[in-house]
């Protein structure tokens, strides 16, 4: 039986509902590295990938997850496979052990995500050779099952959910390539409704959103490149309300050139504005929002990059805004072809290479499909990673366990209303109790891919991570989307996760 790491009972405190658990509280700073440690040993995931390929020789691993695969609360592995055999789906116990789950079969994940609105993550994944199908969770705890929904696209390598004509239902956003969106019904449901065209490319159309302007409208913020312009191309379409959208990036201060890929969209200097990630001319940058949704280059912002592994192409991976630490300062997870990069946030707005100095491979295979995942695997209130082992054939996974010194942190999990329960498009700002006028962390949640690269951890209620650093109490507020309802929570304690519903 599996070690329930999230108890049922829910406690009162301060007005809020708190899920509290026996592994809750983060460690006592004795004992710590300081740095990731690797535990892929101990995880169980090194003997579930060795004999996989003993079964499989000419498997072919091609994705990098951590889902809720099973509704009880904790954290799953999950791999894709793009040939030889089918992937593998690997339970987890809460403590940062996994067993082997041997009936799940498939392909690569692109979106987890609960579609039918019944408390479990469904899954789309890769259909022939770059489309996308869905499939539903008819799983019960310990045991896999997933349907076939019949519901499929083309060309889904890159998704986006989001409910764009702001009618209380969720919507599917792919590639075509462009970028179309297929309206939902709320019940798991799409309907072909539109698009926008971009440059002339195959496929691998990526596709990220997020309220640029502070208007409550979602702005689209595409890129595109792979083989065919292994440079990429990025533009910007902002959102009138009614489903049109204006091409708006050489006023917004975004090079239309090619050279110009936008790999990430979160606020990166924690004032409250969506901040663009961007490898320009396979360089990374940072581009700063004025609030109105200008951007300007930060100059310098990025430490010690001469010693980081450069990328190969700009087409693949995602760059994720996340306190890896809990000090409170927002930090970068970047992977691409064949980079992995840690970027600690300084506090004055640059950030600093990390992975040797934090014992992490710079490396992420990323050959098309392959991606990486992080999530805290164990309950201890600091992000892990897993990722791939560095120059390797064929592929071997790394589980890199976070023992950074410990801070505070708090996990916000966000409940919209019907038709948008996993609350895409929400914002979740958090303040010290003490300082409300000062941002420890703001976040609009973005439900998103880049093939198997995943912009978050899966649970089945929307989840996202914030370091606290030494402060023990919080204001938190949330911002549904799209009705605009703001529910606000004061003097929360630090290091539990806290429950908002719409």
């Amino acid at each position: 039986m599996r070690h329930i790491r999230w108890v049922a009972t829910a406690l009162l405190l301060m007005g809020s509902v708190v899920l509290a658990g026996e592994n809750g509280k983060v460690k006592a700073p004795g004992g710590r590295a300081g740095k990731f440690i690797e535990t892929s040993q101990e995880s169980g995931l090194a003997r579930i990938i060795d004999e996989k390929y003993l079964k499989d020789p000419k498997w072919w691993l091609s994705g990098l997850y951590l889902i809720d695969l099973d509704g009880d609360g904790i954290l799953d592995f999950v791999t894709g496979a793009h040939g030889g055999g089918d992937p593998i789906a690997a339970l987890g116990d809460g403590a940062g052990h996994f067993h082997l789950a041997p009936e799940f079969t498939g392909t690569e994940v692109h979106l987890a995500y609960d579609v039918n609105e019944d408390g479990k993550l469904d899954l789309q994944m890769t259909h022939g050779d770059g489309g996308g199908k869905w499939w539903i969770n008819e799983s019960s705890a310990g045991r896999l099952r997933f349907r076939d929904s019949g519901i499929v696209a083309g060309q889904a390598r890159q998704n986006a959910m989001i409910d764009l004509d702001r009618d209380g239902k969720v919507d599917w956003l792919h590639e075509r390539p462009g970028v179309v969106w297929e309206l939902g019904d709320g019940k798991g449901g799409f309907k072909p409704a539109g698009g926008i065209p971009t440059g002339a490319t195959r496929n691998e159309t990526n596709i990220h959103y997020a309220d640029l302007r502070g208007n409550g409208r979602i702005d689209l913020i595409v890129h595109w490149g792979r083989y065919d312009n292994p440079a990429g191309q990025s533009r910007i379409f902002f959102n009138d309300g009614k489903l049109g959208f204006t091409d708006v990036t050489k006023q917004v201060g975004i090079s239309e050139q090619d050279g110009f890929a936008i790999k990430g969209v979160g606020d990166v200097n924690q004032d409250g504005c969506p901040d663009l990630i961007v490898l320009e001319n396979k360089k990374p940058e940072i581009y700063l929002n004025d609030g109105h949704g200008h951007f300007q280059k930060r100059p310098n912002a990025l430490i010690g990059m001469e010693a980081a592994r450069k990328p190969a192409y700009v087409s693949w991976g995602l760059a994720v805004v996340v306190d890896l630490d809990n000090d409170g300062i927002a930090d970068i997870l970047w992977s691409g072809r064949n980079f992995l990069w840690v970027l600690r946030g300084n506090g004055d707005g640059t950030f600093s290479y990390m992975n040797k100095a934090w014992g992490i491979d710079d490396y992420s295979k990323a050959t098309v499909d392959e991606g990486l995942c992080f999530g805290d695997i164990d309950g201890d209130g600091a992000l892990d990673l897993i990722g791939f082992v560095a120059d390797r054939e064929p592929a071997r996974v790394k589980v890199c366990h976070n023992e950074l010194p410990a801070r505070n942190w708090m996990n916000v999990r966000v409940v919209g209303a019907p038709g948008n329960r996993a609350a895409a498009g929400a914002k979740i700002r958090i303040s010290p109790a003490d300082q409300p006028q000062r941002l420890l962390g703001c976040e609009q949640v973005q439900i998103i891919s880049s093939q198997s690269a995943h912009s978050y951890y899966s649970h089945a209620q929307t989840e996202r991570h914030f370091g606290l650093g030494d402060h023990k109490t919080v204001d938190v507020s949330v911002e549904f989307y799209p009705s605009g309802k703001k529910i606000e929570k004061k003097a929360l304690a630090a290091n539990h996760t806290i429950l908002f519903e719409e």
